[in-house]
């Protein structure tokens, strides 16, 4: 008992403490999983990371890779560059540390992810912490953020590290603003830091350029400066020379090959449909911050169905735009610390959006820098949940059975969300399981039958990819070969064909089969 008692007061005068070790524990199972997906092309047999020397070339003219000119891996070890179709520098540096430190073992870059979502999580309780000057309020939302099911994606896999990496360094910089800010301008040290932390967060992922707005809100909606606009417009403009810096460098010097013209494309086929899906897709996210139970993964390239003019989702969809602004009015007469960390929520999701699109429509791990600031709104909500008049002699009881209740649910289903995340086989099964007329679920388990020889369930399952969309050329190779396994010759000769149309960077491949054939 005297134990107990003694962990509660440690806890009591440490609370950022609670939120890294929660955090740290409820993810340690991901250092016993293995690569998944794309961490097994980019990280574990990418032997570009295996050499201190080719850091210049991260940072220059290899920095930038383009998949579409990869025939196919055969899972043999290559230098594919930093395997990112992105300048994201910072990020793609840390991939080195990995190898360094830990030889490509998948133990050691799960560690990294893990340690920085600890730190970003601590880092949520300080800001929540200085804005509502409320402790046991910000340990609540770092662990809400921390342990909400929809940041599993963005920590469990390690090809995207981008995501959190970035968060990180937007976090320090807003938190060092703050600092900045209520020292009136005098603690220099701080603006610098800012900067510093700034110049990091948009070289590890580009949707990090937009935080100079957030701050700039924050002065606007939250502090009530002694200095006039066009005064602290000069502390603004530090932020200038290294986000024109960056847009010179993402655009011209390095341009991702997926920031081309003809990559342009409507969701759906049409300026209309498009709006409606971006519309669903925001609902969608919106519903998985609220109920947490309704996260499930997301395969890779998943698009949402166009929703009918006069169908349900599109009522969903007005029904959760009307509450979403009824919600800010109600804020704004309120707390504007919630009005500004809805501001917060509104400004990180615009680049991910689809306004302009974007090559995976919908992702969780896009929603880790955005969520927060929705999250730390629905904290707020719930610690004055039960201050109506019949239930104050009760308030903070039931509120903390509610934050307990609320945790342990939401650190469940993100302990058995990231099982899902163990294996390629578990991944697939999952997709399946939740998309079933989806094709990569069915692509992937093809894949991994075909790679341990059980044809007939590979060409089960290649099937089935095929059917339900247009996978990629690969399975279609793959597929052609099982048929002829098979002795499904015209079948396999008619899969070929339609490759050499349609792909014709698989000519030869598709020609040498062909010749078999023949």
């Amino acid at each position: 008992m005297v134990k107990v008692l003694f962990i509660i007061d440690f806890f009591k005068k440490r609370p950022a403490v609670l939120v890294f070790i929660a955090t740290f524990l409820i993810y340690s199972p991901l250092l016993f999983n293995g690569y998944v997906a794309d961490d097994s092309i980019i990280i574990e047999k990418n032997t570009f990371y295996h050499s201190w020397k080719n850091i210049p070339r991260a940072l220059g003219e290899g920095s930038v890779f383009n998949f579409g000119n990869v025939h196919i891996l055969n899972g043999s070890l290559s230098d594919l560059g930093t395997g990112k179709d992105s300048y994201r520098p910072i990020s793609n540096l840390t991939y080195f540390f990995d190898y360094y430190l830990f030889h490509a073992k998948p133990y050691g870059s799960h560690l990294i992810n893990i340690l920085i979502h600890g730190v970003n999580s601590v880092l949520v309780y300080w800001i929540v912490n200085q804005i509502f000057s409320l402790p046991i309020l910000g340990v609540f939302a770092g662990l809400l953020f921390s342990l909400h099911p929809i940041q599993s994606e963005a920590v469990t896999k390690m090809s995207i590290r981008a995501d959190v990496l970035s968060a990180m360094f937007v976090l320090w910089s807003f938190y060092f603003w703050i600092n900045f800010r209520q020292g009136e301008y005098s603690r220099k040290k701080y603006y610098c830091a800012s900067l510093a932390m700034y110049f990091l967060a948009v070289f590890s992922k580009e949707t990090a350029f937009i935080l100079p707005l957030i701050i700039f809100l924050f002065d606007r909606v939250l502090v009530s400066p002694h200095l006039g606009l066009r005064q602290r417009s000069l502390w603004y403009i530090g932020f200038v020379p290294i986000f024109i810096f960056f847009l010179f460098l993402y655009f011209i010097v390095f341009p991702s090959p997926l920031a081309t013209p003809n990559t342009f494309h409507w969701l759906g086929g049409s300026f209309l449909n498009h709006g409606l899906i971006m519309g669903y897709i925001w609902c969608s996210y919106l519903m998985n911050i609220l109920m947490p139970w309704t996260v499930k993964m997301i395969p890779v390239h998943y698009c949402p169905p166009v929703p009918g003019l006069v169908s349900l989702a599109t009522a969903e969809i007005g029904i959760a735009i009307m509450f979403f602004i009824t919600g800010i009015c109600m804020l704004w007469r309120n707390c504007k610390e919630c009005i500004f960390f809805m501001l917060w929520y509104m400004v990180f999701y615009l680049p991910i959006s689809n306004l302009i699109p974007i090559a995976n429509p919908m992702a969780y791990h896009y929603m880790y820098l955005p969520s927060i600031g929705l999250l730390i709104v629905l904290s707020f909500f719930l610690q004055n949940i039960f201050k109506a008049d019949p239930l104050k002699k009760y308030s903070q009881n039931l509120r903390n059975i509610l934050y307990v209740t609320i945790i342990i649910f939401c650190a469940t289903k993100t302990f058995f969300l990231n099982d899902d995340w163990k294996s390629d086989s578990d991944i697939g099964f999952a997709w399946i399981r939740d998309y079933p007329t989806d094709y990569e679920g069915y692509s992937l388990i093809g894949e991994q039958y075909f790679g341990i020889h059980d044809f007939k369930k590979a060409k089960e399952y290649f099937e089935k990819s095929v059917l339900w969309g247009d996978p990629i050329p690969y399975d279609i190779l793959s597929l052609a070969r099982c048929y002829m396994r098979f002795g499904q010759f015209s079948a396999a000769e008619s899969l070929l064909k339609q490759i050499i149309l349609r792909y014709p960077i698989y000519n030869q491949q598709a020609q040498q089969i062909l010749e078999k054939l023949k």
